[in-house]
């Protein structure tokens, strides 16, 4: 963390400002302090460069998802799944979903200030800093926040935080753009999430969720026939096995798929229909179970609810992505 940052810095629990105690530094990174509340005295660790602002971990399941999470992101990292891609795509690809998805390129992305909300493997959070964000903060809640710290140190103006959704140590409408991508319905309570998310968007500010949308997906509904026989009671090391496992007869059956849907008459029709089809590396179907499998929580959505949270929430300008399913986009009142 660069010193700087703690002035961006509140209390999750009060609000409160927060003030840098450091004890350790390396080079320009505080790696290693305590930044205390001012107004409610709760301290907070600076570890390994991160500051850890967690908060609300009693809720019931949220320290199984952060378990996880730190669990898939760790195993990414250490190359144990997918390395070149995530889920199959390549940074340009994640570009584009993230162009598409906000409407925002290069131009307009210059001097923002911009909240990635789950941030994952840090990948896209770093591309958004290289394109001329003048502040990006990767926030997600599990520990492999520290793969990417060490990735992303490199860059002044890019900062990792651990924190929750729900209590995000930050003022209200700090943000130009907060971008939560396949994340809020990993809660408890995906709508509540999305509500948490709109009190960092500036007035005028954009808005970007994406969620699992309620249409036929073989991993889902294998996660639901897998819950009711116990697949909870597994731990995050022994789904990734299964993952692995099962994902070999899975490479089979969907080149398989794609023999029967290059039938003239069984040709895909829609933008859904292509992407179904594409080719696929045992490495990302690999990921792609155990990104399914391994959540305890994982809701699913229509198009016409998610607008409608936006709509509600006095967003306008409400858009949607076409595909992947579903991307909405708004900006602030």
């Amino acid at each position: 963390m660069r010193e700087g940052f703690s002035a961006e810095l509140v209390c999750p629990a009060c609000g409160g400002d927060t003030l840098l105690d450091i004890q350790h530094r390396d080079e320009a990174e505080v790696t290693g302090g305590r930044l205390s509340c001012q107004r409610c005295h709760a301290e907070y660790a600076v570890h390994k460069g991160v500051p850890r602002m967690r908060i609300g971990m009693d809720v019931d399941g949220i320290e199984e998802v952060a378990d996880s999470f730190t669990h898939e992101w760790k195993a990414h990292h250490a190359g144990q799944l997918e390395s070149d891609t995530v889920f199959g795509r390549t940074q340009e690809e994640d570009w584009q979903v993230f162009t598409d998805g906000t409407r925002i390129g290069d131009a307009e992305l210059a001097g923002m200030r911009v909240l990635d909300v789950g941030c994952g493997s840090g990948r896209l959070t770093r591309q958004i800093a290289e394109r001329g964000a003048a502040l990006v903060v990767g926030a997600d809640i599990n520990e492999a926040v520290d793969e990417v710290f060490e990735r992303t140190r490199d860059l002044d103006h890019l900062q990792v935080v651990q924190a929750n959704l729900f209590a995000l140590p930050f003022a209200p409408q700090g943000f130009d753009l907060v971008w939560s991508c396949g994340v809020i319905h990993h809660t408890p309570d995906t709508r509540a999430a999305f509500q948490a998310l709109t009190k960092h968007v500036r007035s005028g500010g954009v808005l970007f969720v994406w969620v699992y949308p309620k249409r036929f997906n073989p991993f889902r509904y294998t996660k639901d026939a897998l819950d009711k026989i116990g697949l909870r009671r597994l731990s995050p090391a022994a789904i990734l096995r299964l993952s692995k496992a099962i994902a070999y007869p899975s490479v089979f059956l969907h080149r398989l798929y794609r023999g029967i849907r290059s039938i003239r008459p069984l040709r895909p029709r829609t933008e859904f229909g292509e992407r179904t089809v594409r080719p696929r590396t045992l490495a990302e179907i690999q990921m792609t179970w155990n990104d399914a499998l391994s959540p305890r929580f994982d809701a699913r959505h229509t198009e016409r609810e998610v607008v409608e949270w936006f709509l509600s929430a006095g967003y306008s300008d409400v858009s949607v992505m076409g595909e992947p399913k579903i991307g909405v986009r708004g900006v602030a009142p």
